[in-house]
């Protein structure tokens, strides 16, 4: 087998007759503490350390289980998710209330270790954690891990598109501020670019400021890693992204913020 674990370690395979080889492990892992790490071995090779991120509503995921899937693809790409459950054999539907899943960001192995530096500042769609045609559950969290400090952390979206609002982020992301699309009259929709930067600034200017009065909200303000502060989602060099990118965030238990004129 090219992919195993041992409690919360996951060993990938790279060399050998499984070099470049698809395979695919669906599991149970159970959580034995409060706030579980999943770490990620290439061979013997740490890779990433994976923390889970809780919900307030279910704070403590000691003896809860995630049932997960661990792909690996033929291009050296891997990809994990899981449903949280309390249940070693059963789990909840993306439709019921308690549905809880992660999808940990997409990564490739050191063989292809240089597509991982091309998906630098991209959005979520170009790293995997959504699919263009497939409405992401809101349930479903992502684990984001930063290009520069390679921290995992923690998001949840929103479908802008079908709320029918624009989101905005505050200077260091701590806020996610969403205007009504009849709020003003020269708001772009989402899969729209604004069509006069002039008007996008003066529209700015009329926002609110986020709570901690430090910065503004801006429509190219990125989505930064919660602690280095570096962009994830660097809209401010890969403009022509941000009118796709029509999931808005918060990081893990924050509200947006709703303002209308």
């Amino acid at each position: 087998m090219r992919i195993n674990y041992i409690q919360n370690n996951i060993y990938i395979s790279n060399q050998g007759e499984n070099f470049e080889k698809s395979e695919e492990l669906r599991t149970v892992i159970k959580f034995l503490n409060p706030f579980p790490a999943l770490n990620i071995f290439e061979d013997d090779t740490l890779l990433l350390t994976i923390r889970i991120e809780t919900l307030k509503k279910n704070p403590d995921l000691t003896n809860q289980y995630l049932h997960c899937s661990i792909r690996v693809l033929p291009n050296s790409g891997v990809m994990i998710d899981g449903i949280i459950s309390k249940s070693p054999t059963e789990f909840s539907d993306w439709k019921d209330k308690d549905y809880e899943a992660i999808r940990i960001q997409p990564f490739f192995l050191s063989n292809k270790k240089e597509f991982n530096k091309a998906l630098a500042g991209k959005g979520l769609f170009d790293r995997g954690l959504h699919f263009s045609g497939t409405v992401t559950p809101s349930g479903v969290r992502s684990i984001c891990i930063c290009d520069s400090c390679h921290l995992s952390f923690t998001i949840q979206h929103f479908h802008a598109g079908i709320a029918e609002v624009q989101y905005f982020y505050s200077s260091d992301s701590s806020e996610t501020l969403v205007v009504p699309y009849q709020s003003f009259e020269n708001l772009s929709n989402q899969l729209s670019s604004p069509e006069n930067e002039i008007e996008l600034r003066e529209l700015e200017s009329k926002l609110p400021k986020p709570s901690n009065n430090q910065g503004e909200f801006k429509y190219y303000n990125p989505l930064r890693c919660p602690f280095c502060q570096h962009p994830y989602i660097d809209f401010e060099k890969h403009k022509e992204i941000r009118p796709n990118e029509y999931y808005g965030n918060t990081y893990i238990n924050q509200e947006v913020i709703t303002w209308d004129t």
